[in-house]
């Protein structure tokens, strides 16, 4: 799997684009209302080329974020300079990475796994919020299943309400819904598709 993200981000030179997730931007700009962004910090696990992680540096967090592709690593980090803000980026397997803190704001974007791996993770995303923390989630629902606009091509793979509230039992839920949206996000996610949008908090 590995070797497939490596390919896919050295053929393409912004497999998913430049700008970031649509959902995930506007969630954290309407955090930005209520919290001040720039004493917060921020996990994203499974970032990718970086899109989403550039984003939240500009707007003033403190961002930790790895992937799997050290070919996507490498293009979070360059990107970042390119642009002039900081971002701590590296190499992991997502069942390897061990924080050293508790964050303030996770944003899981179209991070998919097999299901036999996707409870385990969730839990750990769950032990990895502060108290108070939020989580921003997007990624397929299952009614995907047949689109051509992005995502896997397994059904246990997608995502729906019941799952989403099971994984994360012990947040709080604030929003979880499927979405009919068009999405533009490079070459890979373009088109209409129809995802699962969550937001959720940790309790104090």
């Amino acid at each position: 799997m590995k070797g497939h993200w490596n390919d896919r981000y050295i053929n393409n030179e912004a497999a998913y684009g430049k700008t970031p997730n649509v959902y995930f931007a506007k969630t954290l700009r309407a955090l930005g209302k209520t919290s001040d962004l720039t004493k917060m910090n921020i996990l994203l696990p499974c970032d990718g080329e970086g899109r989403n992680a550039l984003y939240a540096a500009q707007l003033g967090l403190k961002v930790r974020s790895f992937d799997a592709s050290e070919v996507g690593v490498k293009k979070s980090l360059q990107w970042a300079k390119e642009a002039g803000v900081t971002i701590h980026s590296t190499c992991e397997d997502a069942f390897e990475f061990y924080p050293k803190e508790h964050y303030d704001v996770i944003g899981l974007i179209f991070a998919h796994m097999p299901s036999h791996l996707r409870e385990e993770f969730h839990h750990k995303i769950e032990s990895w919020l502060a108290p108070g923390g939020t989580l921003i989630l997007e990624g397929f629902h299952k009614e995907q299943l047949g689109r051509h606009s992005g995502g896997p091509k397994k059904e246990d793979m997608l995502f729906d309400a019941q799952m989403m509230k099971a994984d994360f039992s012990k947040l709080e839920c604030i929003q979880v819904e499927k979405a009919v949206t068009e999405i533009s996000e490079g070459e890979f996610h373009n088109g209409e598709a129809v995802t699962l949008q969550m937001r959720a908090k940790a309790v104090t």
